[in-house]
Formats: structure tokens, C-alpha cells, sequence
């Protein structure tokens, strides 16, 4: 992922993650960086048919509202009625520990933890988003691709969400 004291750019597309909605995904771009710097914001980029990405919009705005001390996330921002933009933010350099120290745990989580775990557990935990059973991930560099995952839900979320984006009720 990186070259001497340097992270290099990487993506991670992820093509369905919601359950029921099968031509809405999102990309995460990591920016290349300094190892040991503060992180710096992770832009997604999520894109799918203009219903689903208007009441998935609404439930993105309560991730960006949600209290987390270790990463937090921008209020959404709609591009287009099918294309909207949303930011992982490390806020780990704000914990502090007991006897007054950092806490560096959180710090080394957000940097090894791809950004999509963290969306996917609040988009389910925090959102109530009902997610796929199974959401696959490509991760790449700028040159080629690194991985392909294909992962069980239950290896990302101890709980489902309960709403589902493709008819904008409970299912």
C-alpha cells in the first residue's frame, strides 16, 4: 500500500452493498499521503438511480450528525440527482485517554480499516440501512488492481439495518 514513508492513492469500489438495489454503489478514494500524518478525508463517491439516492441522502445526514470519537463523516453532498459525495474524517487525534494521553489505537484502526467498514456498520447501525447478504469490493492503485473481496454480511455488521433504499420503507 505504500512506498518508504508514503501511502499511495488507492480505490475501493464497492458495487451493491444495499440490499435491493443492485445499480447503486460507491468508490472510495484514499489520497496519497505521508505515513504518520494525520489522515486525511476519504471522499466516496456513490452513484445510483435518482429515488434510491434521494432517501439514501436522508439517511446519510444522520452519519454526519452521529457522535463517534474515533472518525466521523461530512454531511452529504449532492452532485447530481444520481451522484452524491460523502467524507470519512479521522478524528482519532481528539481522544484522549484517562491519564491524559492520545490515543493512538484509533488512529492506527482508521489508517488500517478501509473506509468502507466503518460506512457500511453506520449505514446499517446508525442509518438502519438494510444491507446486501453478500457485498463484493475491488481494490486498486492507480496501475492495477490489488484484491477482489467478496464478503458475508455478517463479516462486516453484527446487525442489519431494517429500511430498505428500494421503496423507501421497512422491509
Amino acid at each position: 500500500m505504500g512506498s518508504g514513508n508514503r501511502l499511495e492513492e488507492i480505490t475501493i469500489k464497492v458495487p451493491s452493498p444495499f440490499a435491493g438495489v443492485t445499480d447503486l454503489g460507491f468508490s472510495a478514494r484514499y489520497p496519497e499521503q505521508s505515513l504518520f500524518a494525520p489522515l486525511r478525508d476519504v471522499p466516496l463517491w456513490i452513484e445510483g438511480p435518482a429515488d434510491a439516492m434521494r432517501r439514501l441522502a436522508g439517511r446519510l445526514r444522520m452519519l454526519a450528525l452521529a457522535v463517534n470519537d474515533a472518525h466521523g463523516w461530512t454531511a452529504p453532498i449532492m452532485l447530481t440527482d444520481e451522484v452524491a459525495v460523502i467524507a470519512f474524517q479521522d478524528r482519532s487525534g481528539s481522544s484522549v485517554l484517562a491519564d491524559g494521553a492520545r490515543s493512538s489505537l484509533d488512529y492506527v484502526l482508521n489508517l488500517v480499516r478501509p473506509v468502507v467498514f466503518p460506512f457500511l456498520q453506520d449505514c446499517a447501525q446508525v442509518a438502519h440501512l438494510r444491507l446486501a447478504q453478500r457485498i463484493d469490493m475491488s481494490v486498486r492503485d492507480a496501475e492495477r488492481e490489488i484484491a477482489e473481496l467478496s464478503l458475508r454480511l455478517e463479516q462486516i455488521v453484527v446487525q442489519n439495518g431494517d429500511d430498505s433504499l428500494n421503496d423507501g420503507g421497512r422491509t
